[in-house]
């Protein structure tokens, strides 16, 4: 009988030790995490690479929410012409100090099928969101990194919302 609880509590210990290895693995590499490209992001540099959160795990933000990012910036992309209605997903890091980079783009249309916007569209995108500079810490006293996605909601070739 003893043997046979050893051989339990053995079995047990490792699995338990597969189980956190594996745990450990998957909390460090994650679907969608962006990684470094020289030529797209510049010197832009996270803190701390092996931690960069998703936003809504430390609630980041900026100074008054997604309705000062539209009053700051939806303005400035006012004369963009876009010759479908769809979307633009701009997802990009908020770092510790409040800089944002490695900004990456997706485009669809109204049925989620990706679509190509001018690129020029996506230049002045990333330029006007470069400009926003009121970004919330997430934590006081902590050093973190985050992913941060904004929306643009594309309608009658203008940009209708940004979320």
């Amino acid at each position: 009988m003893k043997n046979k609880t050893n051989l339990f509590l053995f079995t047990s210990l490792v699995v338990s030790f597969m189980l956190t290895g594996w745990l450990f693995y998957l909390s460090g590499k994650r679907v969608g995490d962006l990684s470094v490209n020289e030529q797209q992001d510049g010197d832009f540099q996270v803190c701390n690479e092996d931690r960069i959160f998703q936003y809504y795990n430390l609630d980041t933000d900026y100074k008054g929410g997604k309705k000062a990012i539209k009053q700051e910036i939806l303005s400035r992309l006012e004369s963009l012409d876009f010759n479908n209605p769809g979307l633009i997903t701009a997802r990009f890091i908020v770092n510790c100090n409040g800089d944002t980079g490695r900004f990456r783009y997706k485009s669809t249309d109204l049925d989620l099928k990706e679509i190509k916007v001018n690129s020029e569209n996506i230049k002045k995108i990333k330029s006007a969101v470069l400009l926003l500079q009121h970004w919330n810490s997430p934590e006081e006293n902590r050093v973190f990194d985050s992913y941060y996605v904004l929306n643009f909601k594309i309608r009658n070739n203008k940009i209708l919302d940004i979320f």
